[in-house]
């Protein structure tokens, strides 16, 4: 008897084919392509390109959001208008999400330094804090979002970090091999600080 599959749980058969696109095909598409094009920017762009355009194509034809293709398709977006501010410097195409999380790092940091956290300002501007609260609520609230915040402040430093470390360190190639899985990793290893940190909270709540 198969056990059911967990709430929330995503399947390995959804993600597998998502990391494949957008991990194995570019580094595929890159190695092909180099040989053929005049430098490094050229090749990685269209590399880069083919899991994005798949991703629109899909949701296009499906209706249905891959969240890793999304994160491709924002962070190729944003690098690719950094590549044309830079006179093509494809160095930026080899950051990829570290040019979306490094600015993300700074803000999030800095408001939880001046504890005025991001997460906080956010919920408020939603309308999902609107009433009143008591000073003592309110101080826990503030607590709780600064913490979150430094936390997944954090998080996008050190994926930044990584990321530029591996631009720096290896080839177009190497990156195209290694940074979408260790990038995954650091947010993946966040994510789950977040969800501990925020069930602690639920359950001093009861």
């Amino acid at each position: 008897m198969s056990a059911e599959p967990r709430p929330g749980a995503v399947p390995l058969r959804t993600v597998l084919p998502s990391l494949a696109l957008n991990g194995v095909v570019p580094l595929l598409v890159y190695l092909l392509l180099r040989p053929h094009l005049p430098g490094d920017a050229a090749a990685l762009a269209v590399a880069m390109a083919v899991p994005v355009a798949c991703t629109v194509a899909v949701f296009a034809w499906r209706r249905r959001v891959d969240a890793i293709g999304a994160i491709a398709v924002v962070t190729f977006g944003i690098a690719l208008i950094v590549v044309l501010l830079s006179g093509g410097d494809p160095f930026v195409l080899k950051l990829q999400e570290a040019v979306v999380t490094g600015p993300l790092a700074l803000l999030f940091l800095a408001s939880a330094a001046v504890r005025k956290p991001v997460l906080l300002v956010a919920t408020r501007l939603l309308g999902k804090s609107g009433k009143t609260e008591n000073a003592l609520v309110e101080e826990r609230r503030r607590q709780a979002s600064t913490t979150l915040t430094a936390i997944m402040g954090g998080t996008f430093a050190v994926h930044a970090a990584a990321l530029t470390v591996l631009a720096l360190l290896l080839s177009t190639a190497q990156v195209l091999a290694v940074s979408r899985l260790v990038g995954l990793s650091i947010l993946g290893a966040g994510l789950l600080v977040v969800l501990t940190y925020r069930a602690r909270l639920q359950k001093a709540a009861h």
